[in-house]
């Protein structure tokens, strides 16, 4: 950043000339003496160069008199490198003048131009261009300090060094007179800049005739020489609008008004100065030089040149600064082209962008403050710190144009007020102004400035002076497709600094990206009121669709996982081998499988549970052992569990203490298949057996007197690894392992930062992948470049888990992507895929607000075919009745006779349906659905019977073939009852009926349906039975019955008892009727009543 100047630097000069200065000096140098000159004292005294003692001592009095000022108003309080470049010279100079005494003019005029320097007010541009080529000139000279001196050397060199003397008194004529002018009269003088030039050209050619004669080949920068003499065009312009230099010259207004317009100071002398002669000041200024080259003392001079350069020295030894570029301390006074090396690129343990080598790869002058003048490798971590956080810079306008073919060459440009220098540092109390121009990056072209108030003057009088308005530009003026470019924008009337002025275009833009943003000088900010005018925009053109995207369905094949349970567990009762055993088992919690994934193991399947022993007896139960087996639905037989543990000290003999609960924690593990086992996978919070059919473990307690006492508890699978499709998800895309309770999920979804994304994509137990409108565009030219309209996207991988493909769809109409084409499988650990999807994903719609509205047109899509292998569909078997509760139901003994109730019939169990095979080549358009075996409980064979049981089985198929055969039956309806006694007996009818009924009711029981229409069934069967004992007890004097009747009468009690024994085989009183269980059986036991009697 450029430092502010001090004031107190350049004071006012004295009334008397510095050429009468040196004079007076130089005329006290000695009081012994000489001859005419010091040239020729010098040659005609051969090899004695000694200097006398007392003029050194008398000269370095003198400068020593003039103390630390002196050195300061040379130096000043801010670095002048060509001035201090100049008084090193000279002090070399001097020594090269011990070998050499004819070059002893140089010096004193070089001291000459020292002091006419270190008087002035300020630097001016032509006068320091003209000592950077002097410098060049006399550096080449130091040359002979090394060099073997001859006779015929000396010969050939002494009319180039004459004339390198000449140029320098003429030079330090130039100086001298235009130091005298003021500031109005050197801006409007345009033979001032003519005679910089013609001066100019002396010393390049001096230069290249003293390089000729020393047989020096130069190798290094000759720029100093070849460039063109800095020119004011502000000043030259002003000229030629109004009528040249003769006008100016003769019009005090013109004048006055030029003064007004820089702010400079009007005075007296300036017309003067205007009307005067440069040309003869400048002879005039030469003469006094030539007269104080004769009367000087070489050795005067010598040691007042040695004085200054040793207290400048000095003092800046006292000034160590540390260099930004090389990080080492360095003195100002020793500070030279050579001083620091350094770095072009960033490093890292020795390693560096720039070159191969770990020693500095570039050489140059010490910096004492971060600047853009050329690349070094300390300059990027600090211009990182500034320009990447978001809380240290204010920006106004921050223009980025990227590069739709390559992201690296994006073009930028930024303006903003500093708030900190570093992330979370302290606020900067100062106002700073930040101008960025281009990327900052190692191999780029760049500009980056941080402005204060005195800065932005100073960068104001540059542009007043120069006319040059750009700040930078990174590309050739020639190079019109890519750049990026600052301008100082400032008040035709006032010539105030009113603004920037920002232009960035990259290679794909159809038009560059100007931006104007104002900013008020006096305060670095930009004026109340006012925000950046973008005078044109190179956003890439997109176009709002005039109707909705339709894009096909999901195509998903292969397995998939259920999303709910096959069904709860179910409950059962307690069993006992005697009821001496009082002691009933609960199930405390439902199982767990697999829950310590630090134990679950790839051979065996781990179930915890927990059951509960009540004793509501008033005397103990010791229980001596215990015993578990388990079978998977659908398998008939029970087998043992591979291990059975029990937790917190649960030890047998366990005693039950009488009206106790005891709880019994246990664990057993069962093996795995061997398919399971040969895929090496663990399985955490479910079992890999219970998949496609839950698990029963039957456990057994035997106590002291050798009784058992058994319960079933049953494992069903809870779905683990489900992840279900978002509400908000745009596309949903998986694949699962249902074995192993595993989905692999790429989805689409809006994104968290709309500002920053357009849609975000999680592919698996990936991070998410952000698309901006950047890349959707990038996409979109690409397209339209190359004709491709589906563009596969490089976002796709495989991995171990996971692998999928992803295809941009693009509308070349509205140019634009409207959706993305996804393909999944599984990844390496699946060699052969049996599962995939093959679907659309919409892309939101995006753009500014104001875009146009055009037809859509859809991509041409290339076919993507989706194949995996044959798989045979798992079989799931939900339920069986192995486990049902089938009673034992009781005798009811007739008096004088024991009747043996029938045994409860038994059926064969029902096997599970073979697998069904798959086809060779599987393309489905949904999962393949998986055998679903729901068994339920054993049907009943119905037992032979005679023709008559067999035609009421028939009758009673349905209700309107019940009410045919009442009616037919009667021969009255239903609602007018026959008489139930004739001469004395059980009317045939009534018992037609009531088998007809029966035999209805059975085959409701047996088909579990029309619950409502069975209970009314057996409420009007109630009436009816009522009905005939009201009119059988009436006529009890005729109540002979005869032995068929009693005997129909027995055998429909028994048929009664055995329907009861089915209902309580198929657990109907729970299950089936729900809440009109208690109601049926509390009507079956009245018509059981009414029958017997």
């Amino acid at each position: 950043m450029p430092e502010e100047s001090d004031p107190s630097v350049g004071s006012t000069p004295p009334p008397h000339s510095t050429l009468e200065r040196v004079q007076t000096s130089l005329k006290r140098g000695s009081d012994e003496p000489r001859n005419n000159n010091v040239v020729v004292r010098a040659l005609t005294t051969t090899g004695n160069y000694a200097y006398e003692a007392s003029e050194k001592v008398i000269a370095a009095t003198e400068t020593a008199s003039k103390g630390l000022e002196t050195v300061k108003k040379v130096l000043g309080d801010s670095d002048n490198p060509v001035l201090n470049n100049m008084i090193q010279l000279a002090d070399r100079l001097v020594d090269v003048g011990k070998s050499v005494p004819f070059i002893s003019p140089a010096f004193v005029v070089l001291k000459i131009i020292i002091d006419i320097e270190r008087k002035a007010r300020e630097a001016d541009e032509k006068c320091q261009d003209l000592m950077e080529r002097i410098n060049f000139m006399i550096s080449h000279v130091l040359v002979l300090e090394k060099m073997q001196t001859t006779a015929s050397l000396m010969e050939t060199l002494s009319t180039v060094l004459q004339r390198v003397q000449d140029a320098l008194k003429e030079a330090a004529s130039l100086i001298e007179a235009y130091r005298k002018q003021s500031k109005i009269a050197r801006r409007l003088k345009m033979s001032n800049t003519q005679n910089f030039e013609n001066m100019a050209d002396k010393i390049k050619s001096c230069s290249s005739d003293l390089m000729l004669s020393l047989q020096i080949q130069q190798t290094g920068d000759l720029s100093v020489l070849k460039r063109s003499v800095p020119r004011d065009i502000v000043a030259e312009s002003f000229v030629k609008e109004n009528g040249g230099q003769d006008v100016i010259n003769s019009n005090p207004e013109l004048v006055k008004e030029f003064a007004e317009k820089m702010h400079l100071a009007m005075s007296d002398q300036v017309m003067e100065q205007m009307q005067s002669n440069l040309q003869s000041l400048m002879a005039q200024t030469q003469s006094q030089i030539e007269a104080a080259i004769r009367e000087s003392s070489g050795t005067g001079i010598a040691d007042t040149i040695k004085a200054i350069a040793n207290q400048q020295r000095e003092w800046e030894a006292s000034r160590k600064l540390t260099c930004v570029q090389c990080e080492k301390e360095y003195n100002v006074s020793l500070n030279g082209p050579e001083s620091c090396g350094f770095h072009a690129g960033v490093g890292s343990l020795d390693h560096y962008l720039c070159c191969t080598q770990s020693s500095p790869c570039q050489q140059g002058y010490h910096q004492p403050e971060h600047h853009s003048k050329y690349p070094y490798g300390n300059f990027f971590p600090f211009s990182y710190s500034i320009l990447y956080p978001q809380d240290t810079i204010e920006n106004w306008a921050n223009l980025k144009d990227i590069d739709l073919e390559d992201e690296e060459k994006h073009q930028q440009a930024r303006v903003g007020q500093l708030v900190r220098w570093r992330t979370w540092g302290d606020l900067e109390t100062k106002p700073l102004l930040v101008v960025t121009i281009g990327r900052v990056m190692s191999g780029d072209s760049y500009y980056l400035e941080i402005f204060d108030v005195a800065a932005l003057e100073e960068a104001r009088r540059k542009v007043n002076q120069t006319g040059q308005t750009r700040i930078f530009r990174n590309a050739p003026e020639e190079e019109t497709r890519s750049f990026s470019m600052g301008e100082w924008i400032l008040d035709p009337e006032t010539d105030q600094l009113t603004g920037i002025r920002l232009t960035v275009k990259s290679t794909t833009s159809l038009t560059p990206t100007i931006c104007i943003v104002p900013v008020d000088p006096t305060i670095l900010k930009m004026p109340p009121n006012k925000r950046p005018l973008f005078l044109s925009k190179s956003d890439w053109e997109i176009f709002k669709p005039d109707s909705v995207y339709e894009l096909p369905e999901t195509l998903q094949l292969g397995p998939a996982m259920r999303e709910t349970r096959i069904r709860e567990p179910r409950a059962f009762k307690t069993k006992w081998s005697t009821n001496k055993v009082p002691l009933t088992l609960l199930v405390a919690s439902e199982m767990v499988a697999n829950n310590n994934a630090m134990i679950a193991n790839k051979e065996v399947d781990r179930f915890v549970g927990l059951w509960r022993g009540l004793n509501p007896s008033t005397n103990p139960i010791i229980i001596m052992s215990a015993k578990a087996e388990y079978r998977l639905v659908g398998d008939k037989d029970y087998k043992p569990v591979k291990t059975l543990g029990y937790w917190k000290e649960t030890k047998f003999p366990l005693t039950i203490k009488p009206a106790e609960a005891v709880d019994i924690p246990f664990e057993f593990t069962v093996d795995k298949t061997p398919e399971m086992i040969a895929r090496k996978q663990v399985a955490v919070n479910f079992a890999h057996l219970t998949v496609h059919r839950p698990l029963r473990v039957r456990i057994t307690l035997t106590d002291i007197d050798g009784n058992t006492i058994s319960l079933v508890d049953e494992y069903v699978h809870s779905p683990r690894g489900f992840q279900p499709r978002g509400d908000t998800d745009l596309g949903f895309f998986f694949v699962d392992d249902v074995d192993n309770c595993s989905r692999i999920v790429v989805r689409f979804k809006p994104p968290t930062d709309p500002k920053k994304h357009i849609i975000t994509i999680t592919p698996g137990w990936s991070m998410s992948l952000h698309l901006s409108e950047y890349d959707l565009n990038k996409i979109v030219y690409k397209a339209k470049k190359t004709g491709v309209t589906q563009a596969e996207m490089d976002l796709g991988y495989t991995d171990l888990g996971l692998s999928w493909k992803v295809w941009a769809l693009v509308d070349l109409s509205c140019s634009r992507v409207y959706g993305f084409k996804v393909l999944v499988y599984h990844g390496q650990t699946f060699p052969v895929k049996f599962a995939a999807s093959l679907g659309y994903a919409r892309c939101p719609i995006y753009g500014p607000n104001d875009m146009e509205t055009r037809s859509i047109r859809y991509a041409e899509e290339t076919e993507i075919v989706a194949s995996i292998a044959p798989s045979t569909p798992p079989t799931v078997i939900e339920d069986d009745p192995y486990d049902d509760d089938i009673p034992t139901p009781p005798a009811v003994p007739e008096q004088g006779a024991q009747v043996v109730a029938p045994a409860p019939p038994t059926s064969a169990a029902p096997s599970p349906p073979a697998p069904t095979a798959s086809p060779s080549v599987v393309a489905l358009a949904s999962p393949i659905a998986p055998i679903v075996v729901s068994s339920g409980p054993p049907s009943t064979p119905t037992p032979a019977k005679t023709a008559e049981t067999n035609t009421q089985a028939a009758v009673a198929t349905s209700p309107s073939a019940v009410v045919s055969t009442e009616t037919a039956a009667s021969g009255q309806p239903l609602s007018s009852a026959p008489s139930a006694v004739e001469n004395g007996t059980v009317s045939h009818a009534v018992l037609d009926i009531l088998n007809a009924k029966i035999a209805s009711l059975e085959a409701r029981l047996a088909a579990s349906e029309r619950q409502d229409a069975l209970m009314n069934m057996i409420l009007a069967l109630e009436q009816k039975l009522e009905a005939v004992t009201s009119t059988a007890t009436n006529n009890s004097s005729s109540s002979s019955s005869s032995g068929a009747s009693d005997d129909r009468l027995s055998a429909l009690e028994s048929r009664l008892a055995s329907m009861d024994q089915k209902m309580d085989s198929m657990n109907i009183n729970l299950r089936l009727l729900d809440g009109n269980a208690s109601r049926l059986a509390t009507s079956l036991e009245k018509i059981a009543g009414l029958l017997s009697t």
